[in-house]
């Protein structure tokens, strides 16, 4: 046991997973408190990406554990880690859309399109017989996953323009900071799965997570002021 507490990864797996269930929790109870309907559905999708990135995370940490002392791998945990990744940057992508999306008339058209292409992806996977979560899961990082997260970036970063124009600093500051994590988790958590310069990835994925998480204290303004 005392091994397992000299591993920086047994405190970095809890920070990454729990910052992203904070974000979750701090949306959700925003969301329950709005007084502006506007983008109240479209952050309930955020609130759920951090829900299930953070369960997949929080499961990532018991394995670490497990393994660190000396339980081996459970084939179970790692298919439900890796189905809830999959699922989290489906749900994340579905975020950028709907918040670039949701003042324009054809917004409806437009927010089928994560749908349609989890399904041809699903297809394609099929097709290529491509079955092992791993594998699945390591695609859709590179595909969902990048382009969730570096959509919403730019569109928290359009939607922080907005805000400017009534005044709301505070939310301002929070946009442009969850645009600056979810930047840095599009190359972090999107497209580098090996260390960086010599250091778990893991590190950098749980500092945006947590930058992304003190973002969503700031923004929940949003709920009263996006009419």
């Amino acid at each position: 046991m005392d091994a397992l507490f000299r591993q920086s990864l047994f405190y970095i797996y809890f920070i990454y997973g729990l910052s992203f269930l904070v974000m979750a929790y701090v949306i959700f109870q925003g969301v329950r408190k709005a007084t502006s309907l506007v983008l109240v559905t479209t952050f309930q999708v955020l609130a759920a990406f951090g829900l299930t990135h953070g369960i997949r995370e929080m499961i990532d940490w018991a394995r670490f554990i497990l393994a660190t002392n000396g339980h081996g791998e459970l084939a179970w945990l790692k298919v439900l880690s890796d189905v809830f990744l999959v699922v989290s940057f489906v749900i994340l992508l579905q975020f950028a859309v709907n918040l670039f999306s949701y003042r324009s008339e054809r917004r409806m058209a437009y927010q089928r399109i994560p749908a349609l292409l989890a399904a041809a992806a699903i297809v394609a996977l099929v097709a290529t017989r491509t079955y092992d979560t791993g594998q699945v899961g390591h695609f859709v990082r590179r595909s969902f996953g990048f382009a969730g997260a570096l959509l919403s970036g730019v569109a928290l970063c359009k939607l922080a323009v907005a805000m400017r124009a009534v005044g709301s600093a505070r939310v301002e500051i929070g946009l442009v900071l969850g645009a600056f994590g979810f930047f840095a988790y599009s190359v972090f958590g999107g497209l580098i799965v090996t260390t960086v310069a010599g250091q778990p990835v893991q590190i950098f994925r749980a500092l945006c997570a947590f930058t992304i998480a003190v973002a969503s204290t700031l923004i929940l303004g949003i709920f009263r002021q996006s009419e």
